[in-house]
């Protein structure tokens, strides 16, 4: 891309940014600036990013002179999520982080930017009955921004992470209409019901994509880990896992390991039977581990959805249960080796998981601004040619 095409893109509630891993992965994109309340993420920012001395830095969106910014074309934002998660309290625009969406609209409707690439959870769409996404459509579509949206899981763009998440493109030039999105082929047909009935006695057909699970679990008990000794948590397995474990009681209780010919693991779970197995790779969700009342405890070859305490493990070989290492969640958000060694250099194990639960996954960005690129670089050679006939 000519300087001219380059895209430069604001960065708004970066968290440690994976919107700008993605775009600059993706060419053809330059950072103008970013904007991050948390000291800790912001320090991990700088130090995997390359920032440079002329871009401007806010801690605070509410303190954004737009009329002070230099001019960019893209605005990208991982809007704080909480108030509207199923696993929050959703109070939604009632609450104070609900409506720093309304930050992003003050700034876009200022510097009026040619996109917008805005990521929040999928429960942003049936928030209050829809009502709180429409208020949403309705806003951009007053500043003049033409918009589309799909939920995207991560598992589809080349990570083994089940991680849905609404994204929303909005852009001024309605030639971009269906450029961007919908990514075709990305959401699979659901799971027919057959025969119905109880949830354990549910009868699917085979095809399609299988049911959501459930990976945050309520209360402290939602941080239980169990760690294995001979681990560097900076490098990964140093060598061999032995059993000494760390287990707490009922982690224990919740872990029945059954020597059979497939090698297996009973893991708890609300069942018929119980238990659900798991075998070497699976994902097990750690939350309140000695209790049988939950169910999508085990993620087959597929790790749950991150969140700020990682409250998952995978089974090893031996058929023990170890937590994910901070290395290993930023791999399921589709950071690099060399970015993730910067993270970690500055990063607390505590600190390293809840900036990998908040991030936005780099891959979908990625795939994202590969087709916005092309978008722009149409709506450019469009723009040119009507000036030319003209």
């Amino acid at each position: 891309m000519t300087q001219e095409s380059t895209i430069k893109f604001f960065d708004m509630f970066s968290g440690i940014g994976g919107f700008r891993a993605g775009l600059e992965r993706a060419g053809g994109y330059a950072c103008i600036g970013h904007c991050e309340i948390d000291k800790y993420a912001d320090r991990a920012y700088r130090e995997v990013h390359n920032v440079k001395e002329n871009e401007v830095f806010y801690e605070d969106a509410t303190t954004i002179n737009p009329e002070e910014m230099p001019q960019f074309d893209l605005l990208c934002a991982g809007f704080p999520c909480q108030s509207f998660s199923i696993a929050g309290r959703r109070k939604g625009f009632d609450d104070q982080r609900g409506t720093l969406f309304f930050e992003i609209a003050r700034v876009a409707g200022k510097r009026r930017p040619a996109y917008l690439l805005l990521e929040n959870v999928p429960g942003l769409l049936s928030h209050d009955q829809g009502r709180t996404f429409t208020a949403i459509l309705s806003t951009l579509s007053q500043l003049g921004y033409h918009v589309e949206f799909q939920v995207l899981n991560s598992k589809d763009f080349g990570v083994p992470q089940s991680r849905k998440r609404l994204y929303i493109i909005g852009y001024l030039d309605p030639g971009c209409a269906g450029k961007v999105l919908p990514f075709p082929g990305t959401n699979p047909e659901t799971l027919k019901l057959l025969i119905s009935g109880r949830q354990d006695s549910r009868v699917y057909d085979a095809g399609g994509l299988s049911k959501t699970l459930l990976a945050r679990a309520g209360g402290p008990g939602g941080k239980t880990g169990l760690y294995a000794v001979g681990c560097d948590w900076k490098k990964g397995v140093t060598g061999e896992i032995n059993s000494a474990y760390t287990l707490t009681a009922s982690g224990y209780r919740g872990l029945n390991r059954r020597h059979t010919q497939n090698a297996v693991l009973e893991i708890k779970e609300a069942t018929k039977s119980g238990y659900k197995e798991a075998h070497s790779g699976d994902s097990v969700d750690l939350g309140f581990a000695g209790q049988n009342t939950r169910r999508g405890r085990v993620g087959k070859n597929i790790a749950h959805t991150l969140d700020t305490g990682c409250a998952q493990g995978v089974v090893t070989p031996q058929l023990r249960i170890r937590r994910l290492m901070p290395r290993e969640c930023f791999r399921l958000q589709g950071f690099s080796e060399a970015q993730i060694d910067r993270l970690l250099s500055v990063d607390s194990d505590t600190q390293a998981y809840k900036q990998a639960g908040n991030a936005v996954t780099v891959n979908v960005v990625h795939a994202i601004a590969l087709r916005l690129k092309a978008a722009h670089e149409a709506a450019m050679a469009g723009a040119y040619g009507r000036k030319e006939a003209a």
